[in-house]
């Protein structure tokens, strides 16, 4: 009974930092070999309750990593990796506007697809759940 009781306090520790070390060890890779993919999942899947995504933009341009604003012509509702051949920069997503709720993103990405935005009157026609008292999102449309 002694021995095991013992193991109780040695193992438990033990087997949590071998866990903890592993998730650590894969985390600190994908950050060190594939930094936009790693920071765009980390984006995607806030909140965490450990680091606000300003935090990890801010790691991330520390480390190179190129990151591109919210743009209502080509943004989705989450965060993107761009491509190869312009660096792999990050595209914010959608679903960084303060006040825009997930449904009128989706609305907006749906009109979209349908065609492009002509102008911001446009926008509002064809998204009429936009108002500008509750979305802080009035973006300069691309010519």
């Amino acid at each position: 009974m002694q021995a095991i009781t013992s193991f109780a306090l040695y193992g438990f520790p033990e087997s949590h930092a071998a866990s903890f070390a592993l998730i650590a060890y894969a985390s600190a890779f994908l950050k060190c070999h594939y930094l936009a993919a790693f920071t765009t999942a980390m984006l995607n899947n806030q909140p965490m309750g450990f680091y606000q995504p300003a935090t990890l933009i801010k790691d991330a341009q520390r480390h190179g990593l190129k990151f591109k604003p919210i743009d209502i012509t080509c943004s989705q509702w989450e965060c993107t990796v761009g491509e190869a051949s312009d660096n792999f920069p990050v595209r914010i997503g959608l679903r960084y506007v303060k006040g825009l709720r997930k449904e009128t993103a989706l609305q907006i990405l749906a009109q979209r697809k349908l065609q492009p935005f002509a102008s911001i009157e446009d926008l509002k026609q064809r998204v009429p759940q936009l108002q500008k008292t509750k979305c802080a999102f009035w973006p300069v449309l691309a010519r």
